[in-house]
């Protein structure tokens, strides 16, 4: 399940890897009926450990997806469209976690800025947790996909 228009999802992993990352500055996007302010990223491949995403499906329902615990989920054949609402981890260099970062338009020291044309080639959160408002494009797998209203 990807979270489209009109609702967050919330993506918790233990490591977030983000590969051929472009920051597209803000965007807006509508949640729940309201504009949001989301910052817009591109990226070539997602990697996801221990992937568990929650989305509200109105009247009190809640999706939960979760995959084996261990297990890498990945999205793949970008790119891959982000609108994201908040990201929180902590930055991992050369293998090792560094810094705690929360990245949200509210935080985020960058003015409104269409970065695109500068690329990094990896960025890797562990303890990740992402709510995002919009993800599209890509080839989505959940290893031993398990679905379950909460």
């Amino acid at each position: 399940m990807r979270p489209g228009p009109g609702r967050t999802w919330t993506l918790t992993s233990s490591s977030l890897t983000l590969r051929g990352v472009r920051y597209q500055g803000f965007a807006m996007r509508e949640v729940a009926g309201e504009q949001v302010r989301t910052m817009h990223f591109t990226v070539d491949e997602l990697l996801i450990r221990d992937l568990v995403q929650r989305g509200d499906l109105g009247n009190g329902r809640v999706a939960r997806v979760a995959a084996d615990p261990g297990s890498v989920s990945t999205i793949t054949e970008g790119p891959i469209e982000l609108y994201t609402r908040k990201l929180t981890g902590t930055l991992n260099v050369a293998g090792y976690p560094l810094v705690p970062v929360e990245l949200s338009p509210e935080a985020l020291l960058l003015p409104d800025v269409d970065l695109g044309f500068l690329e990094l080639p990896e960025l890797t959160f562990s303890d990740a947790v992402v709510r995002n408002a919009e993800l599209s494009g890509g080839k989505l797998f959940i290893p031993g996909a398990e679905i379950a209203l909460e």
